[in-house]
């Protein structure tokens, strides 16, 4: 264990989700001198880095998911696996301990899951549920009524921004990143997240707020046949 996160600590901001995995339940599968390899059992979800993370899960069976931290192991990970699915993605850090805020969160229920689910197409509707169920999406209301939200991945990257086309251009999504980075900084947490790259509305959003650029991309890839995984 000691060794894996020396290893991950040499680049932090990119290696940050195997980090955080590692410190919250993932099994660690492997550690080399350069590659690290975690696995989040429920989906079959491996979280590889380094420059030859393949070499520690080679002989594994086929995962539902998989996230690789760097662009030098990620196509040979892809090929083994025959992961066809692949999206590769910049990752952006906030680098302060504070931010300015004037939302307060409120966790969704139980019964906003049909409106997220309307709205927003990226996840299928049991990672909707289980999301809403860990209290990991937040909304805001107009009198009573949903018309925004936000949440964290599993891997606790930020994302799942949604506004109606009504409330647009009134500055609801910047403010509901505000709040949630808030939010994560008093957990003692590093806010992050991912931006498919070619998404120049979303960077310049994470710029503005202050985000910073990783050292390398990050590869999100599943099963063909699996549901998509889309950061944002």
């Amino acid at each position: 264990m000691q060794n894996a996160f020396g290893l991950l600590n040499q680049d932090y901001y990119l290696n940050y989700p195997i980090i955080n995995a590692l410190q919250n339940g993932a099994e660690l599968l492997g550690v080399n001198q350069d590659s690290v390899a975690l696995l989040f059992p429920n989906p079959d979800f491996l979280l590889l880095a380094g420059s030859n993370p393949l070499e520690l899960v080679k002989d594994r069976p086929r995962p539902d998911l998989a996230l690789v931290c760097g662009s030098k192991g990620a196509a040979a990970v892809a090929a083994h696996f025959k992961l066809h699915g692949i999206l590769e993605c910049d990752q952006l850090y906030y680098p302060y301990s504070t931010i300015d805020s004037d939302l307060e969160l409120e966790p969704l229920r139980p019964e906003d899951a049909g409106f997220v689910l309307k709205h927003y197409h990226r996840l299928s509707p049991e990672e909707i549920k289980l999301a809403i169920s860990e209290e990991r999406m937040f909304g805001l209301r107009d009198k009573g009524q949903l018309f925004a939200f936000i949440g964290l991945h599993e891997d606790h990257s930020m994302g799942m921004l949604e506004v109606l086309p009504k409330y647009r251009r009134q500055g609801w999504g910047e403010r509901l990143e505000r709040a949630l980075i808030a939010k994560l900084l008093a957990m003692g947490e590093l806010p992050y997240g991912h931006v498919v790259v070619g998404n120049e509305i979303s960077m310049h959003l994470q710029k503005k707020l202050g985000f910073v650029l990783c050292s390398d991309k990050i590869f999100w890839m599943w099963k063909e046949e699996s549901t998509q995984f889309a950061p944002n």
